[in-house]
C-alpha cells in the first residue's frame, strides 16, 4: 500500500513552528498546502508569536493558531540577550503544553527563533521534527535545532555541509543521510492567474505598468520611506501596489498609488505586477523565482540577505541595489530603465526562473509524511 493510500484512511497531525515575520512562515504554509492536497483530513496548527504577521497568514490559510513567548538570540552584544534564556525557558514549557494537547506526529520549522523551544520540547516528548534551511547562511535557530531534527531540508546545494548529522561520535558517515536538498517551498496557489484577470480584480488600469513593492511581513522602514519620497514622481508613469507590512500605511493621496498594511491576496498582486521591488528574504525570492518575476532587490544590510542577493547578481537574475547607495533619484532611474528595456526584462525573468528547484513543497511534504507515519505506528 502506497503512502498516499495509507493517508487516505488515516489523519496525521503536523505542528508548524515559526513566526516573528512572514519569511519563516511562508514555506510552512506552502508545505501544509501540499500535504493537504493529497490528504484533506490532515490537521495542522501553527505556533508563532503573539504580535507577528503569522496569525493573519494562518487565518488566511485556514490553519489553527497558537502562540508562545520566545526570544531571538542576537549574534552581537545586546542587553536583550540577558533575558533570552528565561524567555526561551518559558516558551519551552508553553510548547510542552501545546504539544501534549495537540499530539502531533511531526513538527516542522523553517528557521524562526520561535521554533527553538518547540522543537526542543518535541524532542523531550519523543516527537520527530523536520527543519528547513532557506538562506545560504544557516540560521542560528536551525543550528540550535539541528541535533534534535530527524531530517534537515535545504534550499541550496552549498548548504548540504552546513549541518551536522548527529551528536558527538554518532555523526552519520553519509553526509546526505540527514540533510537533503529540496529547494524552497512556494504556495502553488500563487501561480495560475492571468495578468488581465488580476488587473481587473484589483481595479487597475490595463494600459499602465504595475510595480509591486514588498517590505516583508513586518515592513521595511527604509523601503517605506523610499516610496514616500518616490511616489509623487513615480505614480505619474507606473501604478504602485505597496505593502507596508504590519503597520498602518501613511496617508498619501495619489492617483495610481495603492497602499496596503498587509496583502493577503498575493496571487492577484503577483499576477498584476510587471516589476517587483523587494527585500532579499528567501521566501520572497523563491516566489519570484517560481513566477519568473522581473525584480529589483534591496537586501537588508549586514544580514543573510546580502548572501542571497550575491547569488542573484552572479546569475544576473535580478537588479540588486545596495541600500547604502540608494536614494530616490537612483531608484527612479532604475525603474525607468527597466520599464523601457524589454530585452533586460526578458533576461531577468528567464534567469530568475532557474535559481530555485521546483516542486519543493511536495518534496518536503513527502519527507514529513513518511516521518509522521512512522511515528504514528
Amino acid at each position: 500500500m502506497s503512502i498516499m493510500s495509507i493517508l487516505s484512511i488515516m489523519s496525521i497531525k503536523i505542528l508548524l513552528a515559526g513566526g516573528g515575520s512572514g519569511g519563516p512562515v511562508a514555506p510552512l504554509l506552502a508545505v501544509a498546502g501540499a500535504i493537504k492536497k493529497n490528504n484533506p483530513d490532515a490537521q495542522f496548527i501553527l505556533v508563532g508569536t503573539k504580535k507577528g504577521p503569522e496569525r493573519i497568514m494562518a487565518e488566511d490559510a485556514r490553519i489553527n493558531y497558537s502562540y508562545i513567548i520566545s526570544s531571538k538570540w542576537r549574534r552581537y552584544f545586546s542587553l536583550k540577550n540577558v533575558a533570552t534564556p528565561i524567555l526561551i525557558l518559558i516558551g519551552l514549557f508553553q510548547s510542552l503544553v501545546i504539544l501534549r494537547k495537540f499530539k502531533p506526529d511531526c513538527v516542522f520549522g523553517a528557521g524562526s527563533f520561535v521554533q527553538v523551544p518547540v522543537i526542543w520540547a518535541a524532542w523531550v516528548l519523543g516527537i520527530p521534527s523536520v527543519i528547513h534551511q532557506q538562506d545560504l547562511m544557516p540560521s542560528l535557530a536551525n543550528k540550535l535545532c539541528q541535533a534534535f531534527a530527524k531530517k534537515i531540508t535545504v534550499c541550496f546545494e552549498q548548504s548540504l555541509t552546513d549541518f551536522k548529522q548527529g551528536l558527538g561520535i554518532f555523526y552519520a558517515s553519509n553526509k546526505f543521510q540527514k540533510v537533503i536538498q529540496t529547494g524552497n517551498p512556494v504556495r502553488q496557489e500563487l501561480a495560475g492567474m492571468a495578468r488581465e484577470t488580476a488587473v481587473k480584480e484589483l481595479k487597475l488600469r490595463s494600459d499602465m505598468p504595475v510595480l509591486l513593492v514588498l517590505g516583508g511581513g513586518t515592513g521595511s522602514d527604509f523601503i517605506n520611506q523610499l516610496m514616500i519620497d518616490s511616489v509623487p514622481t513615480l505614480s505619474k508613469t507606473i501604478q504602485i501596489i505597496h505593502s507596508w507590512g504590519m503597520r498602518n500605511p501613511q496617508k498619501m493621496q495619489y492617483n495610481n498609488y495603492y497602499p496596503h498594511g498587509f496583502i493577503t491576496n498575493m496571487t492577484s498582486a503577483y499576477a498584476a505586477a510587471d516589476i517587483v521591488l523587494s527585500r532579499a528574504g528567501l521566501s520572497t525570492l523563491a516566489e519570484l523565482s517560481n513566477l519568473g518575476k522581473v525584480s529589483i532587490i534591496i537586501p537588508m544590510p549586514g544580514t543573510h540577505q546580502e548572501y542571497n542577493s550575491d547569488l542573484l547578481k552572479e546569475l544576473k537574475s535580478a537588479l540588486v541595489l545596495e541600500q547604502q547607495r540608494l536614494n530616490t533619484e537612483r531608484l527612479l532611474l532604475v525603474i525607468k530603465k527597466l520599464i523601457f528595456d524589454l530585452s533586460l526584462q526578458q533576461t531577468l525573468s528567464r534567469n530568475i526562473l532557474k535559481i530555485m528547484p521546483k516542486n519543493s513543497a511536495e518534496k518536503i511534504g513527502k519527507i514529513i509524511i513518511e516521518i509522521a507515519l512512522e511515528h504514528a505506528k
